[in-house]
């Protein structure tokens, strides 16, 4: 259990650390430019580490969803928002917009969640107001509900070895995106802007996905999902200290009622399910 615990603070630590680190390496290099090497190394790391790789129609489709187009949207949103950091808030709004989909589905949603849902949403109208809701929230706001809209197909795949499906999903997205290439292209040569686009992708899609595995295989992916909400509040940190970026009061208001309108929703769903 307590090595558990010791993966999910990697995970914290690493993906949080990936935006202040990815909007650095977007001054050398355009958003699908960092999204392909993102995709190519980590996908490679990821089947070296899980030995191989797992691919089918299903996965292709997953890879689109869950990988392609979020880290594409998610890259962006870190591109044209002056503090990464809420972008990350945002994104991580996630948990809320499967909610909002499953109510849709028909499924109930208990009065817990709802109040949590609200408290979510409050919070995001304080963060993005704070800063005249530039495209970059906008777009952060899009990749949170396209990784629900993925996160709900993900759950046919529940049965695959994760691992290997990851590595699937990153190499076949890092072709799904290279047609995006040419797209408003630029790349500095700079062996700075270069170690910091591998970086990145050894972070984020590769020692990231290997600690988030290992914390939901000692944890469970209850608690696992409950802990790694505060990747937000480490790209806060990191923001200040890589960036200097230092957050208004409203964007710290408004960042907490998010998340802790996340975790009211995620723990209660939990909770009260097992009743």
């Amino acid at each position: 259990m307590l090595k558990g615990y010791f993966f999910i603070m990697g995970v914290i630590i690493v993906w949080g650390l990936s935006f202040p680190l990815s909007k650095i390496a977007l001054y050398f290099m355009s958003p699908f430019v960092l999204t392909f090497l993102r995709f190519t190394i980590g996908g490679l790391i990821l089947a070296i580490y899980g030995k191989g790789i797992i691919y089918g129609k299903r996965e292709a489709i997953n890879a689109i969803l869950n990988m392609g187009i979020f880290v594409i949207l998610l890259n962006l949103a870190i591109n044209y928002s002056k503090n990464p950091a809420l972008a990350s808030v945002l994104i991580y709004m996630q948990p809320i917009f499967v909610a909002v989909f499953t109510r849709i589905k028909g499924e109930e949603i208990l009065l817990p969640q709802l109040i949590g849902i609200i408290i979510s949403f409050i919070g995001i109208f304080i963060s993005v107001d704070s800063v005249n809701f530039s495209i970059g929230s906008l777009i952060a706001i899009i990749a949170a509900i396209l990784w629900a809209i993925g996160t709900l197909y993900y759950a046919k795949l529940k049965d695959r070895n994760v691992v290997k499906l990851n590595a699937f999903m990153s190499l076949f997205s890092s072709l799904f995106v290279l047609p995006t290439i040419p797209f408003g292209f630029y790349f500095k040569p700079s062996a700075v802007g270069l170690a910091l686009g591998v970086l990145v992708a050894i972070i984020a899609q590769a020692l990231g996905f290997m600690f988030w595995f290992s914390s939901v295989k000692d944890l469970g992916a209850t608690t696992a999902s409950s802990i790694v909400i505060l990747v937000p509040v480490s790209a806060y940190i990191f923001s200040f200290i890589i960036l200097n970026q230092i957050p208004n009061i409203f964007q710290i208001m408004g960042s907490s009622l998010a998340l802790i309108g996340v975790f009211i929703s995620q723990y209660s769903r939990v909770h009260l399910s097992r009743k």
